[in-house]
């Protein structure tokens, strides 16, 4: 099963013109959180606890670069998480944000599905999803329960 979805993303975003999704344990920084021409970037270019994740044109900046440590979602320039607002892992619409990591907890709303890197684990069958299903630059990354097909709206990975 893990391997059948794993190709399947592998398959999807290949066609999406995504490139090679970065899986394994870890990867190496300098990776985009991609969505169909989007990154996901930092409101305002913030690093700091709390700044929002939106999607934009992705740009070649280091704001805009990600990578995958042991389950979890690092932005490279700052050192934080992808986290969701309250860490409401479960709630439909929770606004992803940035947040001081916490590795040592292994119930942790940071932490993300080894099987697929786009669903959220702590409750399950959240993905990461543009707010509204909008592509425009500036739209809000939220968690909401994934679509059978990973409508385009979720279709986000870590790519080269």
């Amino acid at each position: 099963m893990i391997r059948k979805a794993s190709a399947v993303l592998l398959a999807l975003l290949t066609v999406l013109g995504c490139g090679v999704l970065a899986t394994g344990t870890a990867n190496a920084a300098g990776d985009r959180l991609y969505n169909l021409g989007n990154c996901a970037t930092p409101e305002g270019n913030s690093t700091s606890n709390g700044a929002v994740i939106t999607t934009w044109s992705c740009t070649g900046s280091n704001l805009q670069n990600w990578h995958w440590v042991e389950g979890f979602i690092v932005h490279d320039v700052s050192g934080k998480c992808l986290t969701p607002r309250g860490n409401a892992s479960g709630t439909n619409g929770a606004v992803l944000t940035l947040w001081t990591c916490d590795f040592n907890s292994l119930n942790n709303p940071q932490r993300f599905n080894g099987t697929n890197e786009r669903t959220w684990t702590v409750t399950g069958g959240k993905c990461l999803t543009n707010k509204g299903g909008s592509l425009a630059n500036g739209t809000w990354l939220t968690l909401w329960t994934c679509a059978a097909d990973f409508n385009n709206g979720q279709a986000w990975g870590l790519v080269r």
